[in-house]
């Protein structure tokens, strides 16, 4: 009688048991999963952000090569901000209004002038790259919820384009 008592508990206790075995497993498949799309997400913000820093870096020497071949219709230029516009990275007074880089669509690049009269760069120029993206994360209002920025001051060229 016993013994027939004994093995009716043991069946309730395996039914638990089971119960218990198999949420724990399904926890432990969940936490994994969440974790392999916390990676891909990460990994993926990583990559664009690597992008928008080489972008920000291509728009400097653009600056640069401006500079450079005009000083003097560089020197002139208004400081406000300007947007970069493709496929020459002409410069168009205010900001983007949209996607300007020739990727994906998620990508936009100012460039910022400050002359002199406005900024410490020792009476040259302060120039501000600036390239904002868009991903998953941002919401409607703000689409392009991040940025990548370089700011360089360039000194002013002498009229042989040697510079001070």
């Amino acid at each position: 009688m016993l013994l027939i008592k004994f093995i009716k508990d043991q069946r309730g206790q395996t039914i638990v048991e089971a119960t218990i075995a198999l949420a724990s497993i399904l926890l432990a498949l969940t936490a994994i999963s969440i974790a392999v799309m916390t990676s891909l997400n990460n990994s993926s913000f990583i990559k664009d952000q690597t992008l928008a820093s080489k972008y920000a870096q291509q728009g400097m020497e653009h600056m640069r090569y401006l500079r450079n071949i005009d000083p003097v219709s560089f020197e002139a230029m208004e400081s406000q901000i300007y947007c970069m516009n493709p496929p020459d990275n002409s410069l168009v007074p205010g900001q983007c209004s949209g996607v300007n880089i020739a990727t994906d669509g998620q990508f936009k690049r100012e460039a910022e002038i400050q002359q002199s009269s406005l900024v410490d760069c020792s009476m040259g120029t302060k120039i501000i790259v600036t390239v904002y993206w868009a991903s998953s994360k941002c919401d409607a209002a703000d689409r392009f919820c991040h940025k990548s920025q370089l700011i360089s001051c360039f000194s002013r060229q002498s009229d042989e384009g040697r510079t001070l």
